[in-house]
């Protein structure tokens, strides 16, 4: 144990000696690691402290923006690189860059005018450089902004969605690229400005301003015009000086699909244009339509006040009619291409002091149609110099005829001159052109076999037809107008202000012809006729004038065509309250008239007389005639304006036909002898009972006694002188009064050599009743003495006048 024990106090004094030697390396590295951990605390502390200040700062720049004084150091070093801005804040975003709020770019130093308004501009800055005495702003970022550029104290041009990487050089700005949306158009730039200083600009004056603001209404509203599923594609480079901004470089490339302007649908649209040296260069410029393209190129040159532009096209027109005058659409809409159209041409123009303008167009068509009509091919060089437009050879052809002429217009002078040659072309082709009344002739004409052929000049001043005047022949065979089947009509014309003029008019009708002269005003719905020579069938020819004046002549039917020369005006409206016809027309026929009074059909024959037609009045004089053998002379007036139409009339007949007069009248063929009769009379037509007159009539060398109404007593007296009752009477005659459907006589008297019969009463023609007395007496010196026997022979006839009933007064 003891052994143990000596040798466990070794060991421990052996830890003792070395523990002794340990302690003092232990407490330096105790106090090296305390004092680390210090000051590794402190650093930690100082840094957290640094960044909180940094922190700090960076927040308080970011939310409420550098002071003053840093402002206006970048402000200065934008100004010594000819930029004149103001910003309302400027303050830090995450990265570090500088952030300008509303930034203001004014055109010059004194700050009137402003160029561009930005809300918020992202600037690089580059510390290490400034420090070494360079700039301090590199760049700037706009993101997503809206900029808006004054055009006048009214209007301003605003951009939106701008993005912008621009590099700020010492005198230039270098644009990375530049997106953005201005109106319908989305843009894709890259470029720089070279800053040289700026242009002298004056303030505007109340007239540029209005200019400023016309021009920029007029955008918007071409703008409004298009309508597209994306906005249309710009995208290019340029460069350009601020000392002299018109002397801008740029290639720009336009493009778009599928969209529609003004109704117009377009597929593709491309363009290509260079700007530089203060011109304007379309290297191309396409449109693609539906069917054909338009394809232009030319170049605007500003310095030298000139421009040029050639094109070339094969569009439908029927597919651009919404962009043409309202006054053309609808004759583009009836245009059908089986080959589509070719139209090139050169404009060229220059202004400023030496103004010019100079224009060559060339349409071409084939195959084509108008309004429903087919035409093969169509030419119109047009040349134009500003002043006058000339057009030296048109032509039209189609399957039947061919159209050529020239036209001049002088725009200087305001006048119109066309001269034109048609031969067999249908007039049709062209409604809808010369206004509305030639339209209506067109629609009341109908060709047959052959069209017009048409000689004639236009002029005028005015490029508006209503207002042109046109002269010239024409010829045209074999047609049907307002229903009236027309040979062949020729004459010189004129025709202005609605009114056609034809001189020597020649038509040619299967059964005669009509020469005269002619004046149409289609306006005032009136015809004037002069020395018109007829020898047409009038009835058939009349719708001709109108279906007033064959209501006017329809009761008037001529066997074969009378001679008729007419001269006055004709109203041919038919709504005139008060007509202003005034038409003489002189009758001379060899043929039969026929004509109606009260469902009785009156044959006259070989009248020669006047038909008056003034207002609604007319008046038709027979100066000479034959009714029922017998001549006739008379006069008939009637008033056509009223509903009960008026009538009076007076004629009369000498040596006429009994027996025919008989037949004619009541149906009655066993009556002959000649007669003279004379009657005044008139009424309404169509009213019986409002016939006012009277007259008188003989008859002689007949066989009077078959008269109807004498019934029995013919028989009667028949049985005792047979002789008496069919021989020749010696005299008959009576007077007669026309009243409230009666005819009224008092002295009627049939006389043979044996007997008289003396007669008085009423025949109401209306009912078709007599009521009438007869007395029977012998005549020469037997009639003195079976004078007292008279009363035995009066009688009292009543009934139809066919077939009277007679009774005797006395048994």
């Amino acid at each position: 144990m003891h052994k143990k024990t000596s040798k466990s106090h070794s060991v421990v004094k052996k830890k003792e000696q070395k523990s002794a030697e340990i302690i003092p390396y232990r407490f330096y590295s105790a106090f090296w690691h305390y004092c680390c951990s210090f000051l590794k605390k402190l650093l930690i502390s100082f840094i957290v402290s640094l960044l909180g200040i940094v922190l700090a700062i960076f927040l308080y720049l970011r939310f409420f923006g550098f002071p003053p004084q840093v402002k206006q150091l970048v402000l200065s070093e934008l100004e010594s690189r000819g930029m004149i801005i103001s910003l309302d804040k400027l303050s830090i975003d995450p990265r570090g860059n500088l952030v300008a709020n509303r930034v203001i770019v004014f055109r010059e130093k004194d700050r009137q005018s402003i160029w561009l308004q930005v809300d918020k501009v992202h600037l690089s800055v580059d510390w290490y450089s400034w420090l070494k005495g360079n700039p301090l702003i590199q760049s700037a970022v706009v993101s997503n902004a809206t900029i808006d550029i004054p055009l006048s104290p009214h209007n301003e041009i605003e951009i939106h969605q701008v993005n912008a990487s621009v590099n700020l050089n010492a005198d230039e700005i270098e644009i990375k690229k530049a997106k953005g949306r201005v109106l319908n158009l989305n843009f894709d730039l890259k470029g720089k400005i070279v800053i040289n200083g700026f242009p002298l600009f004056k303030p505007l004056t109340e007239e540029q301003i209005q200019f400023l603001d016309s021009l920029w209404s007029k955008i918007l509203s071409i703008v409004d015009l298009f309508e597209t599923q994306k906005p249309l594609q710009l995208e290019g480079s340029f460069s350009l000086n601020t000392k002299d901004p018109e002397n801008v470089t740029a290639s720009l490339q336009l493009y778009s699909k599928k969209f529609l302007f003004k109704d117009v649908p377009i597929e593709n649209a491309f363009s290509e244009l260079k700007i530089a040296g203060g011109a304007i260069k379309f290297e191309e410029l396409t449109l693609e339509l539906p069917r054909g393209q338009i394809s232009s190129w030319g170049e605007v040159d500003f310095k030298g006040s000139s421009s040029f532009f050639e094109f070339l096209s094969s569009a439908d027109l029927s597919l651009i009619k919404s962009i043409l005058p309202k006054n053309w659409q609808s004759l583009t809409e009836t245009l059908k291409f089986t080959d589509l159209p070719t139209f090139s041409g050169r404009f060229t123009t220059k202004w400023g002091t030496q103004k010019m303008t100079n224009l060559i167009v060339d349409i071409r068509c084939h195959n084509f149609s108008f309004q429903d009509h087919a035409l093969k091919e169509l030419s119109l060089p047009i040349a134009y110099d500003g002043k006058k437009l000339f057009a030296p050879e048109l032509k039209l052809k189609t399957d039947t005829g061919i159209l050529s002429g020239e036209i001049l217009w002088d725009r200087q002078n305001d006048s119109f001159w066309a001269k034109i040659n048609s031969q067999q072309i249908n007039p049709k082709i062209f409604k809808k052109v010369f206004g509305t009344e030639f339209d209506r002739i067109l629609d009341v004409t109908e060709f047959k076999k052959e069209f017009p052929i048409v000689n004639f000049e236009i002029r005028g001043n005015s490029l508006n037809p209503q207002h042109w005047i046109f002269s010239g022949h024409y010829l045209l065979k074999d047609f049907v107008y307002q229903g009236v089947f027309i040979s062949s009509t020729e004459s010189d014309f004129h025709f202005s202000n609605f009114e056609l003029f034809l001189p020597n008019l020649h038509v040619s009708r299967p059964e005669g012809t009509v020469s005269g002269t002619v004046r149409h005003n289609f306006q005032k719905k009136l015809v004037w006729i002069t020395d018109l020579c007829s020898s047409v069938n009038v009835i058939e020819s009349a719708p001709a004038l109108g279906n007033e004046f064959f209501s006017y002549v329809k009761p008037y039917r001529f066997h074969a065509p009378p001679f008729l020369k007419v001269n006055g005006v004709v109203d041919i409206d038919k709504y005139s309250k008060e007509p202003r016809t005034d038409l003489h027309i002189d009758v001379d026929s060899n043929s039969i008239m026929d004509f109606d009074i009260f469902k009785v059909t009156f044959p006259l024959t070989k009248p020669k007389g006047e038909i008056i037609l003034k207002g609604r009045e007319l008046t038709i004089k027979v100066h000479h005639g034959y009714l029922f053998d017998g001549l006739i002379q008379g006069i008939y007036e009637s008033s056509l304006w009223k509903k009960n139409i008026p009538f009076r009339t007076n004629f009369h007949i000498n040596n006429g036909d009994f027996h025919k007069a008989m037949l004619t009248i009541f149906n009655i063929d066993k009556d002959s002898g000649r007669f003279n009769f004379q009657t005044s009379f008139g009424g309404h037509l169509g009213d019986l009972y409002s016939l006012k007159g009277d007259g008188k009539i003989n008859i002689h060398d007949g066989y009077i006694m078959s008269i109807p109404f004498l019934g029995i007593i013919s028989q009667a007296l028949s049985s005792k002188d047979t002789e008496f009752a069919m021989a020749k009477a010696d005299e008959a005659s009576g007077h007669f009064n026309i009243k409230d459907g009666f005819i009224i006589t008092r002295d009627l008297k049939i006389s043979s050599f044996t007997f008289s019969v003396l007669g008085s009463g009423k025949y109401n023609f209306v009912k078709d009743n007599l009521d009438m007395d007869m007395k029977v007496t012998m005549r020469g010196p037997i009639g003195y003495l079976f004078y007292p026997l008279s009363e035995l022979f009066e009688f009292h006839g009543t009934g139809k006048l066919a077939s009277p009933v007679w009774k005797s007064k006395v048994f």
